[in-house]
């Protein structure tokens, strides 16, 4: 049993010898359970159901309270997150409780209170919540320096820095995994140190310090091959091959992966996903290497792997690895089809993680609501409230509102048809020959206050935009909010965009003018994509708004003869002689000059 979980004390009321046998055997199990979090879920869920079983027969409260724990610790490795947090909010309780006891130590039950928040953080950071992982790893943290037990308080700043990782702060990730090393070497804790040394080394990987990196990795595989963590001492060296791999040293690293896979094949109680990783990564070795052709059974093992145990992410991963070889030796059409599966794959992985994730945000809402108003709950409100927003305003910055909220409402599928619609498309000529001789900066800014002042006009005339290509732009009226005066309302835009363009031309020093097309008739409209969603327009009626356009002149409005007839007698036009227009013929057109 390590330091942290070895947490049975002596009760003062002289129990039988077979009463502390019993206490002893209930933590074991726990401890066991703990044990066996990462590597069998399965057996580790048995072992802590049977202790607890044994606790609440024996009226063992700090088993139950440990059990309990343990549960969520196990529930959270095997990532059913919910069930994780209603266990370990229970233990928090149950260690509460156990405090208020004058016959307990106190001690105990503030170090119980520690670990249980401190896997509350880390159930929230892997749920996409890492500020409220935050808020309960400084609970943790608080709680294990009342305690006076500098192993919890590690244990707590290695978290915090973990957090800040997927907060993208990694300054002050560093500096807490730093601390938490620095407490770590002063005590006799090998998980602890193992593990801040890992949590170290991998800072130095991503600010590329990849020698420093290399040695933390080493001295947790050392500690780890002490205490016989073979899960460890492989993590640990798999570290080091990834330093290796980034460091050009391909040969070394491929040394590693096979002594590790070698390691695997002879202990029987290893991870399949683990074989699956390493065999993986000497397939892509060897595929960079000069003897490519070894790479091909290796990559085939992965995939074997991942298909057996159904982990998607190894199925997609070792797809991606297969289709990038036989890529390289020439087979393209093997390597098409390993390409197309892979981003099959990694698109149901991403539909999926998107339903889960919402799955935790709810579930995690419906249990914090549960609990009595604390702290953490408020920023959990504030936190989930500012999310909702951003949520809300990114998905109205890329799709209609009322595409939006049937969205949000559950259709997944959003394709339809509008028999009259405006198209406008507008294209700022001189554009490509004025950014060659500007810096990024001032382009992007020209852009902006063009597009910006463009935005404002279509809300205020109730269009929709619907993209921007480069320098140019395109938006619809009558879609997919349908109206009677869609036309007249995308002639007024084209009138202003001109005005706008001509004013920010001469107010900027700039020699730039727009070019503007527009055709009325019916569309299909539809959201595109999975993981970037994208409202669009397609037919006819596009196309030939596209061709206005390109066959148009610059500071003017080229409309059809559709759109001449929406609106003559309101609007001033200027026919112009027959055109011939790429897949329509000869057509009579007209150039839009302002209103009546």
């Amino acid at each position: 049993m390590d330091s942290e979980h070895a947490l049975y004390h002596a009760s003062p009321h002289q129990p039988s010898s077979e009463r502390i046998a019993l206490k002893q055997r209930i933590m074991a199990l726990a401890a066991q359970a703990y044990g066996l979090r990462n590597n069998n879920s399965h057996y580790a869920k048995e072992y802590v159901a049977e202790a607890q079983k044994l606790a609440e027969k024996a009226a063992f409260s700090e088993g139950i309270a440990e059990s309990v724990l343990v549960s969520g610790v196990v529930h959270c490795c095997a990532a059913e997150y919910d069930v994780a947090l209603r266990h370990l909010a229970k233990a928090v309780e149950l260690y509460e409780a156990l405090g208020q006891d004058s016959a307990f130590q106190k001690t105990i039950a503030l170090g119980g209170q520690s670990r249980a928040t401190r896997w509350m953080g880390i159930v929230y950071r892997n749920i996409g919540m890492p500020v409220t992982g935050v808020e309960y790893c400084n609970q943790s943290l608080v709680l294990a320096e009342e305690s006076n037990n500098q192993t919890l308080v590690g244990f707590a700043l290695m978290v915090l820095g973990d957090c800040y990782v997927t907060l993208n702060e990694n300054e002050k990730a560093k500096a807490y995994r730093t601390q938490a090393l620095a407490i770590a070497s002063g005590t006799d804790d090998k998980e602890l140190q193992s593990q801040a040394l890992w949590s170290m080394a991998r800072s130095a990987e991503m600010d590329r310090q990849y020698e420093q990196a290399y040695q933390y990795y080493h001295q947790s595989y050392l500690l780890r091959e002490t205490v016989g963590d073979y899960l460890g001492m492989g993590t640990a060296r798999f570290g080091m091959a990834s330093v290796m791999e980034k460091q050009g040293k391909r040969a070394r690293a491929l040394r590693i992966y096979m002594q590790l896979w070698a390691n695997f094949k002879s202990n029987s109680s290893g991870v399949p996903q683990t074989e699956a990783f390493i065999t993986m990564e000497i397939g892509r070795l060897y595929a960079a290497s000069v003897k490519p052709e070894r790479a091909l059974p290796y990559l085939r093992r992965a995939l074997t792997i991942g298909q057996k145990v159904g982990v998607q992410p190894i199925i997609a991963s070792a797809n991606e690895a297969l289709a990038n070889f036989y890529k390289q030796i020439g087979d393209f059409e093997t390597a098409l089809l390993h390409f197309e599966e892979f981003h099959r794959i990694n698109a149901d992985i991403a539909q999926r993680e998107s339903k889960q994730t919402i799955q935790y945000f709810r579930q995690a809402f419906d249990f914090e609501r549960a609990q009595k108003e604390t702290e953490i709950y408020r920023l959990r409100n504030e936190e989930l409230a500012t999310a909702y927003a951003q949520n809300e305003r990114l998905l109205l910055n890329v799709l209609p509102e009322a595409i939006a909220v049937r969205m949000k409402a559950g259709e997944t599928t959003i394709a339809e048809r509008f028999s009259d619609v405006t198209v406008l498309f507008a294209d700022i000529v001189g554009f490509t020959e004025l950014s060659a001789h500007r810096s990024p900066e001032e382009v992007v800014d020209i852009l902006n206050r063009i597009f910006s002042a463009f935005d404002i006009f279509s809300e205020q005339y109730n269009l929709e935009k619907i993209k921007t290509i480069g320098d140019a732009y395109m938006i619809v009226g009558g879609a997919p909010n349908p109206c009677d005066d869609h036309a007249e309302s995308v002639a007024r835009l084209a009138l202003e965009m001109h005005e706008t363009v001509n004013l920010l031309s001469r107010s900027m020093g700039l020699d730039i003018a727009l070019r503007i097309g527009m055709h009325t008739g019916a569309v299909v409209a539809g959201i595109i994509g999975q993981k970037k969603f994208t409202y669009d327009l397609w037919g006819d009626t596009v196309n030939t708004a596209s061709r206005m356009e390109s066959h148009g002149e610059a500071g003017k409005i080229h409309c059809t003869e559709t759109v001449m007839k929406r609106l003559e007698g309101r609007y001033v036009f200027e026919q112009r002689e027959p055109l011939e227009i790429k897949g329509k013929g000869l057509m009579t057109t007209y150039f839009l000059m302002g209103k009546r």
